[in-house]
Parts: structure tokens; sequence; C-alpha cells
């Protein structure tokens, strides 16, 4: 933030920031080293706008024209404070009580700034407290990017302490897609490794989060609310784009795999029932990978087209929008409730009907292990006790038999 009254803490060091007792070890640039900590007043300092917490919510005060350059400092961190809050209070409640009653035992990291690096959730809790007259300072290790940090070496140092130690932070799952989608696909700051690397990850675990933050990319352009991250959480997205980005992952060819993705994008829309992660699995499971997914997918092609259609026609859209063309698609969207729940109830009833070709398919895989040398060699009692257990899957065959 480019605030007019931007301190620099290293020349406060002395004056009004004390050293405090301990030290923090951190990696930067490869190298880990301790660093003293300092006890810093809590007016010199500065939320982190890239904080991963509050992601959605910057996008949301953001995306309805206000400008954040506009804040004076102070406004600007009881705004962030609010967002931290909101962010996950039951969270927040539990960090002040422990620092109430044992004080700060975990130093944080700010830059000469005073912006907040690692920390802003014991940040706002003492902030809190500073208001009931109990604290007035925040320990924490003083970082200046003019000696040799880059953009980068603090952004993968923020990462390596939110993600990286034995503390993973307890981000809202769709503000840790939209980090994701930024770090690695809009910023390019990092490779798939490098961020599983910075986050305590493996490879895979990373891959698959930006898959399905992709996927909720491409599903708020499709509802013409491109960029607008809050909307993806106000809706409780991940679930249902975890089900999708599995269901994605069978479909090989590349038109089909378009196609699939924006009917399960309108389903998504559309859906009325509860559990809408539920209702995306199943939509997976009975309809896409069964016999009939091209009946469905053909029913579902006009339904897709005018679901798109309503949305581009939307001048901004919100959580209350999507309620609203819910209602003004009300036919439509009852229509579509139906062609799903006719071609589920086809392919549930259809492997009813193949159930004991199943079981038999099963049988005769199982029949077919049977090693004749171990037949040979059994003695005279287990041979008895074979001959009458064939003698009894015979039987029970001639009476199945017998009802077709």
């Amino acid at each position: 933030m480019n605030f007019n009254n931007t301190i620099d803490l290293q020349k406060e060091i002395g004056k009004s920031i004390s050293l405090a007792d301990g030290t923090r070890k951190l990696t930067i640039k490869g190298k880990t080293r301790s660093y003293p900590v300092h006890q810093i007043p809590l007016e010199h300092l500065l939320y982190n706008r890239q904080n991963g917490r509050i992601i959605s919510s910057m996008n949301r005060y953001e995306s309805e024209g206000k400008d954040i350059q506009a804040l004076s400092k102070e406004d600007y961190n009881d705004l962030v404070e609010q967002f931290i809050v909101e962010s996950n209070k039951s969270a927040l409640d539990d960090t002040r009580k422990d620092i109430n009653r044992s004080g700060q035992r975990l130093p944080g990291v700010v830059l000469n700034d005073g912006t907040v690096v690692d920390g802003n959730r014991r940040y706002t809790c003492l902030r809190q407290l500073k208001r009931e007259g109990k604290t007035s300072f925040f320990e924490a290790v003083i970082l200046d990017p003019s000696e040799g940090l880059s953009a980068i070496d603090i952004k993968r140092l923020e990462l390596n302490l939110q993600h990286g130690e034995e503390r993973p932070v307890e981000y809202n799952a769709i503000d840790n897609l939209v980090e994701v989608y930024n770090d690695i696909e809009k910023n390019k700051y990092f490779t798939v490794k490098e961020y599983a690397l910075n986050t305590n990850k493996t490879e895979g675990d990373v891959k698959k989060m930006l898959k399905k933050a992709i996927l909720m990319v491409e599903f708020l352009e499709f509802i013409n609310a491109e960029g607008k991250y809050y909307v993806a959480r106000d809706m409780g997205l991940d679930g249902p784009l975890q089900e999708i980005m599995l269901i994605m992952n069978k479909e090989k060819d590349e038109e089909e795999h378009e196609r699939v993705k924006i009917a399960l994008f309108t389903a998504m829309t559309l859906s009325k029932v509860g559990d809408l992660t539920r209702h995306i699995r199943r939509i997976g499971k009975e309809i896409i990978q069964a016999g009939n997914r091209e009946q469905f997918l053909e029913e579902y092609d006009e339904i897709v087209e005018k679901v798109h259609e309503k949305y581009q026609e939307e001048a901004s859209v919100t959580l209350n929008t999507v309620k609203k063309v819910n209602e003004d698609l009300k036919d439509m969207r009852d229509e579509a409730s139906s062609i799903v729940s006719k071609r589920i109830d086809e392919t549930v009833l259809s492997n009813i009907k193949m159930k004991p070709i199943d079981l038999l398919n099963t049988v005769i895989q199982t029949l077919k292990k049977i090693d004749a040398d171990q037949i040979a060699r059994m003695d005279v009692e287990s041979k008895k006790e074979f001959v009458r257990l064939v003698n009894q899957i015979r039987e029970d065959l001639e009476t199945h038999e017998s009802r077709i």
C-alpha cells in the first residue's frame, strides 16, 4: 500500500521499537538463520493485502468498485481486521484467549514498511486486546526488502511460514484455491514443484489444487463473474468443484471434455438440491460415466446455451444474481432437474437389472482361481466337502435357471 505515513521500522529501533527476548529461525534464499525479534508498536504495522485469509473478501470489496488506495492507514487496518475476523471467528477467539492468558508466544514477521508477512491473526488479536488496554506491542522479526529481498523471496517465505510449518493455516478452501491459482497460473511466481516444496505438500496434491482452481476460474467465466472469487466462496463450491475435477480427469477427448464440463457447470447453477456435492457426484457416476450420457448431453445442450446466455445478460453477477437467475429460469430449472432425475433413475434401474449377471461374473472369476493341483492333493474329508459345495452350486444354478 502507498500510504503517506508509511514507516521505516529500522529507523525506529532503539526509539519506539525495542529488542525482545529470543530469536526466530527463517529460511530466506535457501539459507536458514536466526533473526532477532523486536517489540513493535501496533500502530506502526499494516495488514498484508496479499494474505491468503482475505483474498475473497478483498476481491469482493474491490469488485464493488471501492478503492483500497483511497483509505487511510487506520481505515485500511480496520477494514482488513473485519475481514480476518469473518474468515474464521472461532479460531481467532481461540488465539486471542491464548495470547490474553500467556502472551504472544510465536513471533511474527514484518517488512520494514510495517507490512505483516506472518502473524496477521495474532496481530488482529493484539489490536483487539489493545482496545481493552491490555497490550500495545507485536513481537516480530523485521525484514528489509531493500537488502536484496525480491517480491518472490517474500512470497516464498510467506508460503513457507503459512503452509510449510507444523501449524498449517486454516484457510477457507476457496481462498486457498485462489492463492494457488494466482501464485502458479496467473502471476507465475512458482512452478508446481516449487509451490509444493514451499508448502509442505506433494506435487500431486498441488496439481489437483491447481486443476480445481482453474475449474473455479472457468466456472466464474461461464456465469459472467470473471475474477469474482468471492462468488465461488459464497456459493460454497469447493466440494462440487472437487467432484467435477474427478469427473473431468476421466474425460480424454478434448471436445467431449468441454461439453461435459459446461453441462456440469450448468447443473451446478441450476441445482435445487441441498447437497450440491453429492448431486454433482451422482451426475458423474450415474450419468456421465454410464450408458445414457449421450442422451443426457443432447437433452442438456439447449439448457446449457440458455443458462449461459442468461448470465451474459447480467451486468454484475453475485450470489443474489445466481438466486435471481434460478427464479427467472424456474421452468428450465425444473426441466433440468427432471432430465437429471430421469437419467439417474434409468442407470439405477439398469444396475439393478444387471446385478444378477454381475454376481455370476464374480462367481466365475472366483472359480477360475481354484487350482486343480490343489484339489488333487486334498485329503478325503476335504474332497467330500468340495464335492458337496460343487453340488450345492449346481443345484442353486438350476434353481435360478428355472426362473428364466
